[in-house]
Formats: structure tokens, sequence, C-alpha cells
């Protein structure tokens, strides 16, 4: 529980590292995962999938958004996080993914009203501002996008996190005081010194951090921001009020167009606002931006349930991967591609692919997905000892798949794999090429009373036989080079 007291004395740095650390600590972790992967060169868009597949309800709201009219308007269907990185593009899948556990994060309760108020502003400012960066002709309006979306982060994490110093500022707003004197008033520091805090502990971005340093004292991208947030607050008022029209006249000069010819632009930016609110998954949002009159009705649409196998979903990786493997695949595409329609498409509770080291000594665990993956691929670490009878070494020297019931049936003995954390049904394959073993897969259903139905165990050496031939044809360009 914050106390005013406690709000008080921590100030805004101190609140800061509250919400760090206390409150949305996921985040910052999603945050520096994601953020580790961009700052690196040698890293693939495959590197980002992996991040993103590790969270089911990401991965499926990430899809919702690949696939929205807003984010994909030439409506290619996209049904893996990998074929999103392809058509939308690394920074756009990266933002997406931050925006949505960001979101999650503040939807939890606090002073409801004020925290979905300020997230309504925010898609309906990110909105606007993108299409105010494209009219300026801005190379990376997705950049303006997020920015406007995350430039109050700080009000709506202290909406949501403040408990009773929240409710004491909540109540003096309530009475008409201006916002930056009530702040001041009760707290002795403005949200806005929040929002700066979080968003340089997040490295949310150095557009974002000019936009609430700087504003409309800014550049061209910072004025879009700023103008975006304004239209957004005045039109709550009307879309013929006073109020809005100035800023609607400040936007046209900023454009340098005439207003009748941007008009329709911004009145169809406030229904796909609203409509990019519920993909999102803020549908109280969506409900509070307001729309022109002819603006319609917006469509709530209701996530697909994600869990168990999905065999159309099935068809459309094995489709991917077939494109992938006839072009010119790098490993670690066709494996993070194998591994989501195992998880994914399949339905299995975990999947993980492991490789053999150099001196084909052991076999290591090296990507999985599902809860507990990272614990697994760290435990499977198999020495290839030779000795008969034992799962590890039978798959690797004989090239022998597994799919195991239970543990009292398994034809070979699981010791090892158990310790490790396998626990059946499980199914393991090796990867094979040009008739070596290089690697395997390994997939199993954990939950409770959990069955593999020979049809899924079929789906899984499926995709691992796609996988060995991706992996051939990648091994042999390179014999080529």
């Amino acid at each position: 529980m914050t106390t005013l007291q406690d709000a008080r004395r921590l100030g805004a740095q101190g609140f800061v590292a509250r919400i760090r650390e206390r409150d949305m600590p996921a985040f910052g972790r999603t945050v520096d995962s994601i953020r580790e992967v961009a700052d690196d060169e040698k890293a693939s868009a495959s590197a980002l999938a992996s991040i993103i597949l590790q969270d089911a309800a990401l991965t499926t709201k990430v899809l919702k958004l690949a696939n929205s009219a807003y984010f994909n308007p030439s409506r290619a269907h996209i049904s893996t996080v990998s074929r999103a990185l392809v058509v939308l593009g690394f920074d756009a899948v990266a933002n997406m993914a931050l925006s949505l556990v960001l979101i999650d994060a503040l939807l939890r309760g606090g002073v409801r009203e004020r925290v979905v108020t300020e997230m309504a502003r925010a898609f309906h400012a990110a909105v606007q501002a993108r299409t105010l960066a494209a009219l300026k002709a801005d190379p990376n309006p997705e950049e303006v996008f997020i920015s406007a979306l995350l430039a109050r982060v700080g009000e709506m994490a202290f909406w949501c996190f403040g408990d009773e110093a929240a409710q004491s500022l909540d109540s003096t707003l309530s009475t008409g005081v201006p916002a930056e004197v009530a702040e001041q008033n009760v707290l002795g520091y403005r949200l806005r010194q929040i929002t700066l805090g979080l968003v340089k502990d997040w490295r949310l971005g150095g557009l974002l951090t000019s936009v609430i340093e700087q504003g409309e004292r800014g550049g061209d991208r910072e004025k879009s921001v700023a103008l975006a947030h304004s239209l957004a607050r005045q039109a709550e008022g009307g879309w013929e009020a006073p109020a809005t029209r100035q800023v609607l006249d400040q936007i046209s000069k900023h454009l340098d167009r005439p207003l009748d010819e941007i008009l329709p632009l911004i009145t169809d930016n406030a229904v796909a606002a609203a409509q990019a609110a519920v993909n999102y998954g803020a549908h109280e949002a969506a409900r509070l931006i307001p729309l022109p009159r002819s603006g319609g009705a917006v469509t709530v649409q209701e996530d697909e349930d994600s869990s168990g196998p999905n065999p159309l979903l099935q068809l459309k990786i094995l489709r991917d991967l077939s494109m992938l493997i006839a072009g010119k695949p790098n490993l670690n595409d066709v494996l993070t591609l194998a591994l989501e329609g195992i998880f994914r498409g399949i339905g299995m509770d975990r999947a993980l692919f492991a490789m053999l080291t150099p001196d084909r000594q052991h076999l290591v665990g090296k990507a999985g997905l599902g809860p507990g993956a990272d614990a697994l691929v760290r435990a499977f670490q198999f020495a290839l000892d030779g000795s008969p009878g034992e799962l590890v070494n039978t798959v690797v020297a004989r090239q022998q798949s597994f799919v195991v019931a239970n543990a009292f049936e398994a034809p070979v003995r699981l010791e090892r794999l158990t310790r490790a954390g396998g626990v059946p049904p499980f199914v393991i394959a090796p990867i094979v090429v040009h008739g070596r073993t290089i690697g395997a897969f390994y997939a199993d259903r954990i939950k409770a009373d959990a069955v593999l139905s020979e049809e899924d165990a079929t789906g899984v050496l499926h995709f691992v036989q796609q996988a060995s031939m991706g992996f051939e044809h990648v091994a042999a360009r390179g014999a080529r080079a």
C-alpha cells in the first residue's frame, strides 16, 4: 500500500524505483530482453520471436494485432510470429510486444477511471500522431506511434499503483484544481517526472524522452506527438467545440495543409484508434475515445482459444516452413518456426531443441518454448557416453525417434531425462543432416492427466522431418559457397 506520506517521502525517483521493482518487474524484464536483442547487431529476428513465443497469451495478442487492418492494411494473413517479423518488420513487432505487456500490466486496477481515461487518450493520440508523422514524410511513423502511446506512461502507472496517494490526488483533481497545481500540492512533484524516470529506466527511446522534455518546442516529430495529445484531450469536449477546432487549426499549420483536406483523415483516425484499443485488449478505453457522429460502431472481436492442437495452424506453419526452406533460410529461422509449430500448432506444453557440441560428445539444450522451458533448456545437457539402452544415447547413435506415453512402458531408460525435468508423455526425435545426427527436438505435455494422441505425436515428427530438410538445405548451400 502506497500512502500519501510514502509518495511524498519517496519523491518521483523513489516512486519510479517502486514501480520498477515492486509493481512492474515483469515489464522491465521484457523490455530488457527485447532491447538486448535490438541492440545486438548479430542477433536475428528469431531471437525476438523466441522472447514473444515464451508467453502464449502475448503470442496470441501479437498475432491478432499483426492481422488487424491498422497494422496490416494489405491483410496478408499472418499465422506465426516469424511471419509477422518478415511482413511487419522487427521494430513494429517489438513495439507491439512492449505495448501489449505494458497495457496488460496497467489494466489491473487502481483508480480505474483515471487509468482508462489516460489509456483512451494514449491510443487516440498514438493513431493521430502516426498519421501526422506520415504526412510530414517521417521516415519511421511507427516510432512516433509508440512515443505517443507511452508519452504518459508515468501517469498511467501512478493511477494504477498509487493506492492511497492516487486516491488523494484524484479527490483534489475532482474539485477542479488544475493538474499541474494539484500534483505539486498533493505529491510535491509532477507525474510527468515519473514518466520521464520510467522512460529512461526502461530505455524506451530517445524520441520519447525528447517528447516528454520538449513537447511542442521540439522538432516536427515531437510536435506531432504533442499536437496529437492535445487533440485527444480536447476532442473529449466535442469535435465541434472551439478548443478542438483550435487544435485542428494548429495541426493544419503544422502540416501546411488546408484543414478541409486533413479533417476526414483525422476523424477517421478516431475510429481507427478505438479499434486499435480493442485489438490491444483495452476495451474500456476504446469506449471512451470520442468518435465523430459518422464514426459508426467499433466491433469487439473475441480472442480465439489458442490452447490445444490446432490442425489449421499446423498446416499454415508447415506451409511457411516449406516456403522458408525453398528460399535461403538460416538455421535460426528454421529452428524458430519448427518450435513454434510444435508448441502452438500441435499444442505441446513444452518444446525444446538441443544440438550436439562440435566434438559430438554432448547433446546440449539451445532453445525452448513453454512454461519452465528455460530451466529445461539449462538442464538438458547429456554426455554421449554410449551407455546401452539409455534414451539420449539411443536417439543420437541410432537416429531413432521415441514416443513415450508413460515411464512404465518406455522401451529405453529415462533416468537422465527425468532428472533434467523431462516427463512423459513426450516425443523426442533426432535431426539428421546428410546421414549425421546434429541435434534433436524434444516436446512434452506436463499438465495433469495429459495425454498424447498418435496424431499429435505424428505431427511433432512431421515438424522434425521438415526441420531436418531445412537444415540439410542450409548445409548444402554452405558446402557450395
